[in-house]
């Protein structure tokens, strides 16, 4: 169900781009209409770019918890309580 809405999704915006372009060609030319709705997607593909990379540094790539526990585990492994 998610891969079809995805890809439904995908579809959509496809198909809202090509509409944009045929819209925009009532006003100007064709390949300017393209060019324009490409140039659109190209700068939000950069601002989502520029935002997920700066997020992406922000979390650290340590799985602090469980460290802990290998360390609690290997200090119980070695005295054990029984």
């Amino acid at each position: 169900m998610l891969a079809g809405s995805g890809y439904a999704g995908h579809l959509m915006l496809l198909m809202g781009s090509l509409a944009a372009v045929f819209g925009l060609a009532q006003v100007v030319d064709l390949a300017w209409a393209a060019l324009i709705v490409t140039g659109f997607w190209a700068i939000l593909a950069a601002v989502l770019f520029v935002v997920g990379r700066k997020r992406l540094k922000t979390v650290s790539a340590k799985p602090e918890r469980t460290v802990e526990t290998l360390k609690e585990d290997a200090q119980w492994a070695r005295n054990p309580t029984s």
